[in-house]
């Protein structure tokens, strides 16, 4: 996959033409990842955000699992975890 600085994103015609190459390109800030940018077909744009979001939907509940397992929390702290949010949003 190949990276594009947020500055060069001005240069659109090496972007489109590295898009069409590539289908993906890495957007950088200060050298640091910071967003994708993904080619789409007109007919295929809602159904490709749809498939993006799910993926990224499934990649933060695989992190969260991860960090769950790693650092499992007690009964007690999940209860009051549950309590603090409920009252915040007004639900309790």
């Amino acid at each position: 996959m190949n990276y594009l600085a947020v500055k060069d994103l001005k240069k659109t015609r090496e972007m489109w033409e590295m898009l069409q190459r590539e289908r993906q390109l890495i957007i950088t800030r200060d050298g640091k990842p910071c967003a994708v940018l993904v080619g789409v077909s007109p007919e295929m744009a809602d159904e490709s955000v749809r498939a993006i979001r799910r993926a990224l939907f499934s990649l933060a509940v695989q992190k969260a699992r991860e960090a769950a397992r790693a650092e499992p929390i007690s009964d007690e702290e999940l209860e009051k975890e549950i309590t603090a949010s409920r009252a915040e949003r007004g639900t309790s």
